[in-house]
């Protein structure tokens, strides 16, 4: 599980396995909050039957204890999430610079300088984000959400089936959303990408720009990408914002599902207003971590772009060979070498020298004196 996670996240072993102690730490954390839920269920139905004496110092002690238990679980759930992935952000940056550095040059023929850059920068960045913020809320929910159907299950069944049957519905509307948010997304990062690039070759050109007065008309094309990324930006905002808040007004269906149900039991007699009252305090809490996680969910499926294109260089296969380097007496001679262009300009006459391994040889002579050709020369034929 944790070389999926791995897989799936584009971390280290170390940042797998704390992001399942933090996702362990958010659902341990929902499950403290649910806690004074109970607490007051049992103060109504005290209050109810007409009598608390003799409970009060129970009651005194539950809402302390819920206290402490909800400060922990936070105090767990924020180092378990924050400084853990934090922590490996770090090493992902440094694993990806790493890897850069031993990947063959044929690998960099398809990746330009602006595109790695943003690689170790901004797709760090999302992924920094999702596994602090997004991913273990998501997961953490699930898991809290879990126990705590199990639990309304085994209380009454049939207020269960009418609290949960929303959660599914919504999750399947964000899920199937995932085709659309992936369009969405590659057509953001072919943007950014774009942008990214103009930039680059604004830098790399500025030079012939200027002296050929063709800045301006550059600016202005680059403004038109900077546009452009903030127009497509704002469409995959929306596009995901459409499938988000569609779900979450079907999860709001959820307590007027368990209102409706629960009159009818009431009225029949198959349930008292107790367990009414139980059930509508369970559910508007339990929705409230169920909203974040769609809103977690969106993202985790967006982040799937960025996940693949850092996978993209930790799968790139390294280039072979040994780091030792054992070359001796490779001397570059130069023994009465010529050259002449197609033309028939001769540029190089009867030239000998020996530049020794290991000593700085310099090249002295006058402008258009051959000192350019001689080190081309000796670049390639070395």
């Amino acid at each position: 599980m944790i070389e999926k996670i791995q897989h799936a996240t584009a971390s280290s072993p170390e940042g797998a396995k704390g992001l399942v102690k933090g996702v362990l730490a958010c659902a341990f954390q929902n499950m403290a909050f649910m806690l004074p839920t109970g607490l007051l269920y049992l103060l109504v139905k005290d209050l109810l039957a007409g009598s608390t004496s003799g409970r009060s110092t129970f009651y005194l002690v539950g809402c302390v204890a819920c206290f402490v238990l909800i400060l922990l679980t936070t105090w767990f759930q924020y180092n378990g999430t924050y400084f853990t992935t934090y922590k490996e952000s770090g090493t992902r940056r440094l694993t990806l610079a790493e890897r850069l550095r031993k990947l063959p040059l044929s690998f960099f023929g398809k990746r330009d300088l602006a595109d790695l850059t943003s690689t170790i920068m901004a797709d760090c960045e999302v992924l920094e984000k999702d596994c602090s913020h997004f991913i273990p809320g998501l997961f953490g929910s699930l898991i809290s959400t879990v126990l705590i159907a199990l639990s309304l299950f085994a209380f009454e069944w049939r207020m269960a089936l009418a609290a949960l049957w929303v959660i599914p519905v919504s999750a399947a509307i964000v899920v199937g959303s995932y085709r659309v948010q992936d369009k969405v997304q590659a057509r953001t990062m072919a943007a950014k990408m774009a942008c990214a690039d103009g930039i680059q070759e604004y830098i790399e050109t500025l030079r012939d720009l200027k002296a050929s007065n063709a800045e301006q008309r550059y600016l202005s094309g680059l403004s038109d990408k900077i546009r452009a990324v903030e127009k497509q930006s704002i469409v995959a905002e929306l596009e995901t914002a459409l499938f988000v808040s569609s779900a979450g007004m079907v999860l709001k269906l959820g307590i007027a599902s368990v209102a409706l149900t629960g009159s009818v039991l009431l009225v029949q007699g198959s349930i008292d207003v107790l367990t009414l009252f139980l059930f509508l305090m369970a559910a508007s809490r339990m929705y409230d971590p169920m909203q974040g996680a769609l809103q977690n969910l969106a993202a985790v499926i967006a982040m799937r772009t960025n996940v693949g294109r850092m996978n993209e260089i930790l799968d790139a296969p390294l280039q072979t060979g040994s780091e030792q380097l054992t070359n001796q007496g490779c001397d570059i001679v130069f023994d009465h070498v010529g050259f002449a262009y197609n033309s028939g300009e001769t540029v190089l006459r009867d030239v000998s020298f020996t530049a020794k391994q290991g000593e700085v040889t310099a090249l002295v002579g006058p402008s258009g004196g051959g000192k350019t050709t001689v080190s081309r020369l000796a670049a390639r034929f070395w």
